[in-house]
């Protein structure tokens, strides 16, 4: 049985872990940087610590998964992982629909009721959340979030660090730029620049975007609860 960490121990970690034991992966334990988790037990799992631990867990451990919202974060931790010479697994859910000739890379969470269609690209470190659905053609660029419910039709092209919100609907051909925010329940019906919030139905630029820390996007959507 491979062992596994997993990085980030909030809500998308402990859906990742759940995928990753259907997967039959030992889940070692989560790795966390907030005070507040550490030392807590997460679904029978503990929290070994921070990401400072990972050169010392490479000893004992092959894989991690980086498991947490923030798009831009997350690309930052998967390269340090994978400079300590850790792999980065998929983790798709036993009831998520992935096309054969879908192309996947590494380090992606697929949660229960996904579907990816015949010729789209996933990149590194991106997360489909619950029943998102990819149609034919699409590319979606590496550290992507694409939530809940969200339905992106044919060839639509996402850049890298993308949120896109839950429930999102975005219209074929339309091209997404990266480090954007996309607002909850919208309705992409033209294409969107790089590094902007966007929401609305039909959607509309509303102000540039705060690319930083979990706590920044974080604030953003309490500011702003249509990106939630």
């Amino acid at each position: 049985m491979s062992r596994l960490i997993i990085l980030g121990a909030g809500g998308i970690g402990t859906v990742a872990a759940d995928i990753a034991r259907c997967q039959g992966f030992d889940v070692v334990g989560f790795l966390d940087d907030r005070s507040e988790k550490q030392g807590t037990v997460l679904c029978g799992t503990p929290v070994l610590g921070d990401f400072n631990l990972l050169p010392e867990l490479r000893q004992v451990v092959g894989q991690v998964v980086v498991a947490f919202s923030n798009c831009r974060g997350r690309l930052d931790v998967a390269h340090s992982a994978l400079s300590y010479g850790f792999s980065l697994p998929n983790l798709i859910h036993p009831s998520a629909i992935i096309s054969q000739h879908a192309r996947l890379e590494q380090g992606s969470i697929i949660m229960p009721g996904v579907i990816v269609n015949s010729g789209a690209y996933i990149g590194n470190n991106t997360i489909l959340n619950t029943a998102a659905s990819v149609d034919h053609e699409c590319r979606i660029g590496d550290g992507v979030h694409i939530g809940p419910g969200a339905r992106l039709s044919g060839l639509v092209i996402v850049g890298n660090a993308t949120w896109i919100g839950i429930g999102t609907l975005i219209r074929e051909s339309i091209r997404i730029g990266s480090d954007v925010l996309l607002g909850a329940g919208s309705l992409v019906l033209s294409d969107i620049p790089n590094g902007v919030v966007a929401y609305g139905s039909p959607a509309r630029v509303i102000r540039e975007n705060v690319v930083g820390s979990e706590k920044q996007q974080c604030e953003l959507r309490a500011k702003c609860p249509e990106v939630g």
